[in-house]
């Protein structure tokens, strides 16, 4: 278990660390036990349209809830939608499954094939997911 979740929201211009010169947008999940951020790199380079960060679930009623897993989710299981957005980049999406059921956040690129962006996924400190979409 990760702890009783104390409060979801976005944030803009993190940087991870004072050396890294690296800006990211994403989420912070906060709990009594850990902190949990769901990370995309914000440098715009040509005519990407990257950074797009979505949930269709209502945050705010995980607030208060016991966090007990979270899951990178397969990306196929979405593919069609994807493709329907962009010619190349992807998403990653991560759901937080609790106690009233799951929660769903996604980062998304989407580009012509050569301006991708890393996320990360970081709980407690530690990078559980490093990619480039």
């Amino acid at each position: 278990m990760y702890g009783k979740i104390t409060d979801i929201k976005t944030i803009e211009n993190f940087k991870l660390t004072k050396n890294n010169w690296q800006l990211m947008d994403g989420y912070k999940i906060s709990t009594d036990c850990t902190k949990i951020l769901v990370l995309i790199s914000n440098g715009q380079s040509c005519c990407e349209n990257w950074g797009y960060m979505s949930s269709d679930d209502d945050l705010s009623q995980f607030i208060g809830t016991d966090l007990r897993e979270i899951n990178l989710t397969d990306t196929a299981l979405n593919k069609k939608n994807v493709k329907e957005f962009y010619d190349a980049g992807g998403v990653q999406f991560v759901d937080f499954v609790t106690n009233k059921g799951t929660f769903q956040l996604a980062v998304y690129n989407g580009h012509n094939g050569y301006y991708g962006h890393s996320i990360k996924v970081i709980v407690g400190g530690k990078v559980i997911c490093e990619d480039r979409l």
